[in-house]
């Protein structure tokens, strides 16, 4: 009776240390980041894609004298477009930008839904400042989605997405993108 007992309390013993190992490892599991996003979908069919050091933020800033204001603190810059996306690798690309926006502390900025438009503006905030903002926006089969890191104010940004700003500024540095690309690389 006694080893009967001896044996039920050491598995009740490795039970628990088995529950608190399996907790502690899928806590700690690995987020989605816009990182992972990037590269998963960079040699996609159709994508356009670009990542700028911060040597090349005057470039951007360039665009306009909005963009030049909003992007002037900017230290990270990653751009892709994908075109053609169907009905499937829109509902992949969707749960891909609701993992990011559920990992690593990023809260919504904006978000707006219709029939064939979606844009997501989520940000990671510290001391009232993001410093760092996801866009993505799906119209008409094609995907524009961008990642900032900086400092930037989250009521310009959010002031920005209200007036498709976001929209207009991917839609000017797809027009300027062969002279964001240093005569090198060409």
């Amino acid at each position: 009776m006694f080893i009967k007992l001896l044996r039920v309390n050491t598995m009740k013993r490795i039970f628990t240390i088995l529950i608190l190992v399996s907790t502690i490892l899928f806590s700690c599991g690995p987020t989605y980041t816009y990182q992972k996003f990037y590269n998963t979908h960079k040699n996609d069919i159709g994508s356009t894609a670009f990542q700028m050091p911060r040597f090349m933020a005057n470039v951007i800033g360039s665009l306009s004298p909005e963009a030049n204001s909003f992007f002037s603190n900017m230290t990270d810059f990653s751009f892709i477009t994908l075109n053609n996306v169907n009905a499937s690798n829109h509902q992949i690309l969707n749960t891909e930008i609701n993992l990011i926006g559920n990992s690593s502390h990023y809260k919504d900025i904006f978000r707006k839904t219709e029939e064939n438009k979606r844009i997501v503006v989520i940000g990671k905030e510290f001391d009232g400042i993001v410093k760092e903002l996801v866009y993505f926006n799906y119209k008409d089969n094609t995907v524009f989605s961008f990642y900032l890191k900086g400092s930037f104010d989250s009521n310009k940004i959010k002031e920005l997405s209200e007036k498709d700003e976001f929209e207009n500024f991917t839609q000017k540095l797809l027009l300027q993108q062969p002279k964001l690309i240093p005569n090198s690389i060409q």
